[in-house]
């Protein structure tokens, strides 16, 4: 019965997430993912005022090199001019291990570091609850966290699948 109960729990985090909208962070922190438009949204989030900093997590290629490509000139284009004139520096960093958890280590790390108090995170839908779950057990500060406007091409089945076992494992072994 628990375990039901602790299983329709995390498909409603995945499927309905909780997703923030904030006006102000010290730093914006966009995960890994390339089915979306992440690294856009983040840029223009940073450049209504949202911050004037981008964390940008690039993992080591797998396989298909374009990605790595384009995160590479994403993370080139720094710093970023919006259009009052503020400059927003974009800095990738590469996660402490390419997983949700070596991301959020690393960027968290990162952050402590610089003295940033406050972070949002940028992700797809699906994997807001268990990304706000690793970044509040490592960041002392806020934690935001959102999803972008144009969804990933990622079925509900296959996020529910995957982001739930992940869910479960966030509780049973922290990141931080």
């Amino acid at each position: 019965m628990a375990v039901t109960v602790l299983g329709l729990i995390a498909a409603r985090s995945v499927l309905f997430p909780q997703v923030d909208s904030i006006e102000h962070v010290d730093a914006i922190v966009v995960v890994a993912g390339m089915n979306d438009d992440r690294y856009i949204y983040a840029r223009h989030l940073a450049e209504t005022g949202v911050s004037d900093r981008i964390l940008v997590s690039h993992p080591s290629p797998r396989g298909d090199d374009s990605y790595s490509t384009a995160i590479h000139a994403y993370c080139e284009n720094s710093p970023v001019v919006a259009r009052d004139g503020r400059r927003i520096e974009v800095e990738c960093f590469q996660p402490d291990v390419s997983t949700t958890e070596g991301e959020t280590t690393a960027a968290t790390r990162i952050a402590r570091d610089r003295g940033y108090g406050s972070l949002l995170v940028v992700t797809y839908w699906g994997h807001v609850s268990r990304v706000r779950i690793y970044f509040e057990q490592c960041f002392e500060g806020p934690v935001y966290v959102t999803d972008t406007p144009r969804p990933t091409q990622i079925s509900r089945r296959y996020a529910l699948l995957h982001e739930t076992g992940g869910y479960f494992k966030a509780f049973l072994k922290p990141a931080c």
